[in-house]
């Protein structure tokens, strides 16, 4: 909660905004935990977790700067990240075919079976914490979400 005298303090600001903005961060934050609780089991912390299941997902090789703008972050972070996966052997890395300046990534058959263990608790225990709201309020949730990711972005 704000404090009591937030409008006072802060004249060009909106309380309700920044209760909302806290919140966010906070269930953001209990989310990631939570996600990271069940990957430990996997040796996978969340962001890995979601790289792992790009390429799982994708019919071909992916180059670093596609999974860094699925994931919007850096290149360096998804250098850092595919590291950490390709020392477990759940990804190779391996020279484009045609652009020796580039590299592609993919799943080993390790990682592929790592994606089908770990995808369906994750999903599963998503499905029952949303599931504190119907499926109306999750469909607005994400609709409110998508309209406020952009105004972040700048």
């Amino acid at each position: 909660n704000v404090a009591p005298d937030f409008a006072e303090r802060y004249p060009d600001a909106s309380a309700i905004a920044t209760e909302c903005a806290m919140n966010l961060v906070r269930t953001a934050d209990l989310l990631e935990k939570c996600i990271a609780a069940l990957l430990a089991d996997f040796d996978l912390s969340p962001a890995s977790g979601l790289v792992l299941s790009i390429l799982a997902d994708s019919d071909t090789p992916l180059a670093p700067n596609v999974i860094a703008d699925h994931l919007i972050i850096s290149r360096a972070s998804v250098t850092s990240l595919l590291d950490s996966l390709e020392k477990r052997g759940y990804v190779s890395r391996r020279p484009h075919p045609s652009d020796r300046r580039m590299i592609w990534v993919e799943p080993t058959e390790l990682g592929r079976k790592i994606a089908d263990a770990f995808r369906p608790v994750v999903h599963r225990h998503q499905k029952a914490w949303l599931g504190v709201l119907s499926e109306e309020e999750q469909e607005h949730l994400l609709d409110m979400l998508k309209r406020l990711q952009p105004a972040l972005l700048g």
